[in-house]
């Protein structure tokens, strides 16, 4: 039986949502500061010896990574001097002494056990190895016989867990708890690994905890693998202005997104679980980045049941995650070369799939230049997945906020004339119809995005909806749901123009890695 419960509300009260409305500015925050809380400019070298800036070439295209932890930068500790330091629960004070003095390639064992902390531990060198006896288990804020626990409850406010620029860094079998602001933050550094490590803050829900779990930024070559994020109040897992990452085999939960890749290019979402977030995965570029996010191939992940409310804070939160509404499976914006194969999408309230244009969270062309103008998506190819069902019945869980969230409560609204004709909710994959901007809507699907060979519940009329959300959307703010729901448009899964083959040269990121 389908929820629907946004028809229970009466026609004044959908237009009190969508009355304040502003389709193609949604962002209430002019700040093009980057979710790293780093302005970055696009002639800046921001990589520890490596410039990151991918340039703003769309069309580049990926050889393959060949790379999954290992060395492929220009540091290396091999002929060098290595040096191992171990410490126990109680010398807290003199690791902290080390880190800032440790020569690089070093190796800092952590023993089982609880270590606590007042301020971030600092690392500013190369060929650092930090490990400790295990992640240990959701919940557990001490460390146990098999666990190393570094635990910031009382450290000092804005800092981070671990926060770290150097090249060949790899943090292993260790969680950090309740970090006051980020809990493991890599920045502009080369061969990045996180393994087995768990990020958690110990209460759900709340906007004060540390914004990301998993954040290496503005880097190259990332590993994130086997690894558990839990209550982050914007991502989870994260990597953002990066060149060649895979994120695989890890879980995020209660986080507001629980897997993100941000202005990224070249990356592999690979056999990842992301339930109980508001979002499960997002791929997007932010305006004022210089890396043209594109080639990211998100393969055999579970995004089920995302239908946690967003708890982000509006103001300290990127003005994006903090819009997106509960029950979002996956969301694309401003993405190109995305290939999404062999996932399982079930029992997200809002929508399963959604591409939108950048321009929705700001139409001001000017402040995308940094990243090549990178507004546009375009070229997403959806093929071999399952969808189970249970997805598109409950907009926001109900709760609409034109404010907050003004692209569900736009949603909320269509829909809401649209199951008076007929409609059973959203549709799987949903296209907000912006890009290119001001297409003629004789094009039926000028930005390329296909959807084939996907399996779909039983009884499934139409999968696909093209939304038209600038024409759509002013038409139902003006109380003329009608002519608003006349605009979408809705349409099986084989619709020929959306059943296509993707898109070419075809991605290999993935393919040689075992």
């Amino acid at each position: 039986m389908p929820r629907l419960q946004w028809t229970r509300a009466t026609r004044a009260t959908v237009l009190a949502l969508v009355g304040a409305l502003s389709l193609t500015a949604c962002s209430d925050d002019d700040d093009t500061t980057p979710d790293s809380g780093v302005k970055v400019d696009a002639g800046t070298n921001t990589d520890a010896g490596t410039n990151t800036d991918a340039g703003s070439d769309a069309g580049s295209v990926d050889t393959g990574i060949p790379w999954d932890g290992g060395s492929a930068g220009t540091f290396s500790c091999e002929g060098k001097a290595q040096a191992t330091l171990n410490f126990k629960p109680g010398e807290e004070e003199a690791l902290q002494d080390q880190v800032n003095t440790m020569a690089e390639c070093t190796t800092i064992n952590l023993a089982a056990g609880t270590y606590t902390f007042d301020n971030a531990i600092t690392i500013r060198q190369n060929g650092i190895t930090l490990v400790g006896a295990g992640k240990g288990t959701k919940g557990e804020g001490t460390g146990g016989a098999s666990s190393t626990v570094l635990v910031f409850s009382n450290a000092a406010a804005n800092s981070n867990g671990l926060d770290v620029v150097g090249n060949r860094f790899t943090v292993s079998d260790l969680a950090v708890w309740n970090a006051k602001k980020d809990a493991i933050r890599v920045e502009s550094s080369t061969d990045v690994v996180m393994r087995r490590v768990r990020t958690e803050w110990a209460e759900a829900d709340k906007e004060s905890n540390g914004k990301y779990g998993l954040y290496p930024v503005k880097s190259k070559y990332v590993l994130i693998e086997d690894c558990e994020a839990y209550n982050a109040a914007d991502a989870g897992i994260y990597v953002g202005q990066t060149e060649y990452a895979v994120v695989r085999n890890s879980v995020a939960k209660q986080n507001v997104a629980g897997i993100e890749i941000e202005n990224t290019k070249y990356a592999y979402v690979l056999g990842n679980t992301a339930q109980d977030n508001t979002t499960g995965l997002v791929v997007f570029d932010l305006p004022g980045n210089p890396i043209m996010g594109t080639d990211i191939r998100v393969k055999n992940n579970i995004i089920t049941g995302n239908n946690r409310h967003n708890f982000a804070s509006v103001a300290a939160s990127s003005s994006t995650v903090s819009q997106v509404p509960a029950g979002t499976g996956t969301f694309m914006l401003a993405s190109r070369r995305v290939e999404l194969t062999g996932n399982t999408w079930g029992n997200n309230n809002t929508v399963d799939v959604a591409v939108l244009s950048g321009l929705t969270i700001e139409d001001d062309v000017a402040l995308w230049e940094a990243g090549g103008f990178n507004f546009a998506s375009s070229d997403v190819y959806i093929h071999g997945n399952t969808f189970q069902g249970g997805s598109g019945d409950n907009v926001d869980n109900g709760n609409l906020s034109p404010q907050l969230r003004p692209l569900g409560a736009a949603l909320a609204a269509l829909y809401t004339y649209g199951e008076t004709q007929g409609a059973k909710g959203v549709e799987h994959l949903v296209w907000d119809g912006v890009d290119p901007y001001g297409h003629a809507r004789t094009e039926l699907n000028p930005i390329n995005i296909c959807f084939a060979d996907n399996t779909l519940p039983a009884g499934t009329v139409n999968a696909i909806a093209d939304l038209d959300l600038v024409a759509a959307g002013a038409a139902a703010a003006t109380g003329n749901f009608a002519g608003g729901w006349a605009l979408t448009r809705h349409y099986p899964a084989t619709k020929a123009e959306f059943n296509c083959a993707g898109f070419s040269p075809a991605l290999t990121i993935g393919d040689f890695i075992q």
